[in-house]
């Protein structure tokens, strides 16, 4: 698991994954079939939920989370 973070970041990793999969499971309902990447960047979070199986079509949420805050910045659904 990632443990770096953005400059200044008051969240655990633990807690943005938590903001993201709550998201992600509301639009997605089943998340087995993704692999979660988590990115320390400077505008915040990257969250990338990307398919295992690359037979499948489709993709999962991407999001930017704020690292102080837990705000959603932003968020793209690939179905």
């Amino acid at each position: 698991m990632v443990t770096a973070s953005p400059s200044g970041a008051s969240l655990a990793v633990a807690e943005v994954l938590r903001i993201a999969h709550q998201d992600a499971q509301s639009v997605y309902r089943d998340l087995s079939g993704f692999k979660i990447t988590l990115t320390p960047c400077p505008d915040g979070w990257h969250v990338d939920y990307d398919l295992t199986d690359p037979l499948c079509a489709g993709g999962g949420p991407h999001y930017v989370i704020d690292p102080h805050n837990g705000d959603i910045l932003a968020r793209r659904y690939e179905q």
